[in-house]
Formats: C-alpha cells, sequence, structure tokens
C-alpha cells in the first residue's frame, strides 16, 4: 500500500465517541450507574457548539458523522495508509474533569471501549491511551496497565489543558512522566482545550480555533523546558499534537532569548543546555505538521526533519475528499526531497511510536 510510491502513516487521527458505549465499560463504584443522557461523559472544550459548527457548512462534504472501527478501515483504504493512531475528540478535555476519582473510573473506560472498539477490529488502527493526570499516582498505574497489557496502545495523551492551575512543568505531574520513561511509552500532548487562555470573549469560532490549539502547547512546552524535565527524565518523548509545526522555530528563538536575558539566571543555573537544543537533539521533542503549512521548511531547518509527524486529524477539520487530495498533492510537490518527505509521512511515525515490529509491511498487507 503507498500513495504516489511513498509508504504513510497517519500519526494522529480521531474517534468520536459514544458516550452510551463507553459508559457501559466503568467498573466498581461506577459501574451500572443511571445516567441522564442530556448530560455527555465529558466537560465542554471550551463552550462552543462544536458538532453543529463542524456539520452545517454548505460546501464540505462528509460521509460520515461518526468513526466506528469499520468507517477508519475504509479510511485507510481510500487514503492509502498503512495504519493510524487514534486520539479522542470529547475526551481531549479530560483534563478539565474536576474530580480525580471520576477521571479515573473515565478513563480508564475510555481506554478499555478504545480497545475493544477499535484496536481489536483492525490491525491497522491503534491507540493513544488517555492518562488521568488529577492523579498522578493513578496516572503512572494506567500508562503502566497500558504499555503491558494493551500491545496496540503505542503512546498515552496528556490533555494539553487542566483544571489544575498546574502545566506540565510542576513536579505534581513528574510521577507521570517516570512512568512513561520506565515503560518507553511516548507522550503526546493534544491541543484542543482554550477555557481562560483569553479566547473566551471571542464571538466567532474561527478567532478561537485560531489560536486554542498552538497557544497551550507553546505554554506547556516552556513549562517542560525551563522546570527541567528533559534533565531529569532524558528519554522521555514528547509530541505536540494539533498546533501546526510552524510555531517551533519562533518558540526556540523565543526560549533562548529568555535563558540569555537578565531573567534567566535561574535557567541557567539550572538547565545543562539551552532550551532550542532539547528541541534540535535527541529524541526528547516531537511535533505534528500540517499539510498546508507554507513555511515547514523553516522548521525543517530549525529540528531537522526526523521529528515531525504527519496527522490527518480525521474527521475533524478534513473531510474525505480533502484526505484523497491533500496528500497527494503534498508528495508530489517538489517543496522537499523524496527522502525527506518518506520521513514526513511513514518513517517519523514509525520512530516515535516504536512502530518498526507491528506495522504491516506492504508486502503482508498484500
Amino acid at each position: 500500500m503507498a500513495v504516489n510510491g511513498f509508504r504513510v502513516f497517519d500519526g494522529d487521527g480521531h474517534v468520536l465517541e459514544n458516550d452510551d458505549e463507553i459508559a457501559s465499560y466503568f467498573e466498581g463504584d461506577f459501574a451500572n450507574l443511571q445516567r441522564f443522557r442530556t448530560f455527555g461523559i465529558w466537560p465542554s472544550l471550551d463552550g462552543w457548539a462544536r458538532g453543529f459548527i463542524m456539520s452545517s457548512n454548505d460546501d464540505t462534504a462528509r460521509r460520515y458523522t461518526h468513526t466506528d472501527a469499520a468507517v477508519w478501515s475504509e479510511m485507510l483504504d481510500i487514503i492509502g495508509a498503512e495504519g493510524t493512531v487514534l486520539y479522542p475528540t470529547a475526551g481531549l478535555a479530560a483534563g478539565l474533569i474536576s474530580d480525580p476519582k471520576w477521571a479515573v473510573a473515565t478513563i480508564v473506560a475510555y481506554n478499555n471501549w478504545l480497545e475493544d472498539r477499535y484496536t481489536k477490529k483492525d490491525e491497522r488502527l491503534y491507540g493513544a491511551g488517555l492518562v488521568p493526570v488529577q492523579d498522578p499516582q493513578a496516572a503512572a498505574r494506567e500508562i503502566a496497565r497500558c504499555a503491558t497489557e494493551r500491545v496496540r496502545f503505542p503512546a498515552m495523551m496528556l490533555p494539553s489543558q487542566t483544571y489544575l492551575g498546574k502545566t506540565y512543568g510542576d513536579e505534581f505531574f513528574w510521577p507521570i512522566f517516570e512512568a512513561a520513561e520506565k515503560h518507553d511509552m511516548p507522550l503526546a500532548i493534544h491541543g484542543g482545550p482554550s477555557r481562560g487562555m483569553g479566547f473566551d470573549h471571542f464571538r466567532e469560532f474561527v478567532k478561537v480555533h485560531t489560536l486554542e490549539h498552538p497557544f497551550p502547547l507553546m505554554i506547556q512546552l516552556t513549562d517542560i523546558v525551563f522546570s527541567g524535565v528533559w534533565d531529569a527524565f532524558p528519554k522521555l518523548k514528547i509530541a505536540f499534537l494539533e498546533g501546526g509545526a510552524t510555531w517551533v522555530p519562533f518558540m526556540m528563538d523565543r526560549l533562548d532569548y529568555e535563558y540569555e536575558s537578565v531573567f534567566g539566571v535561574a535557567a541557567r543555573r539550572k538547565l545543562k543546555k539551552k532550551p532550542s537544543d532539547y528541541l534540535r537533539d535527541g529524541d526528547n521533542f516531537w511535533v505534528a505538521m500540517e499539510l498546508g503549512e507554507a513555511n515547514l521548511k523553516y522548521t525543517i531547518d530549525a529540528i531537522g526533519p526526523d521529528r515531525i509527524l504527519y496527522a490527518s486529524d480525521y474527521p475533524h477539520e478534513p473531510t474525505e475528499d480533502d484526505l484523497t487530495s491533500e496528500l497527494p498533492d503534498f508528495l508530489e510537490s517538489s517543496a522537499f526531497s523524496d527522502e525527506i518527505k518518506q520521513k514526513l509521512v511513514y518513517d517519523n511515525m514509525v520512530a516515535f511510536y516504536g512502530l518498526k515490529d507491528r506495522v504491516r509491511t506492504a508486502q503482508a498487507a498484500e
């Protein structure tokens, strides 16, 4: 299976959660509870009626408003991809669940549902498990469980925003990083929620959506770098998803500027290298690109082509027609060499997710 002669693996696709199905996976004190279906399992990402916004455009052709395993299997066939790693949709707001016990129960149920309903249905479907960041010790246990019992969960997702008033450089979260490093489990911080970030006064969704994905990633990255997370956990891989990739050169410059400034004295004493080196060197920092980014070359110039991931984001923004046109157009373009394009759409996903021995080869697929 190939697209214009290139092997393709999708580093970030999405499920559309079915609350009734997920509710059946709750365990212990939360099993078999009556539920008012008016209220969903997950908090709102940002207060906007996304379900109507995404499906109401007259010029947008969507064949599906759900994505069960059969739909995803068909889409992989249509776009010519060898596999995908599936992230949540409503579950992007998992960090906003206020009750830690409810968060743990919900996330364990979601992970079990994701395995049963998707990863067991098609060997090309992989899952990114959720992490209950509200309880770092429980989060560490869930990482261990998914690493040892969920062979088709090659990564765990951290929400880009939480209700906790802390960002991921805070040592409160370090048991999560310790468990991820111990189990060689990559983490992915996925954009989505934006409450309290200064966007709440916008009255048009396009304004919110312009900023709400990259800005939380920038905030989390800043805290991770200056708090010395990658010094404490040098083998920890973290990907920053769905904010595009062209913010990276700006952030490298900005982080280094502040590091060298009068305000960076403590940082210069604490960190083992300057901030941009954590993004440029080794396997710590990864970022997902968008195919339409005109300035992607500058990110490749800044960090190289080896840690940039292809993400379809289906079925959020792209329609089925988009997927069958944008990827071939990108692969036919002369903007990058064939070697770099192959890294961007396949090799880097296999490297980040550790899928070398698990991805179907083209020969096996035949």
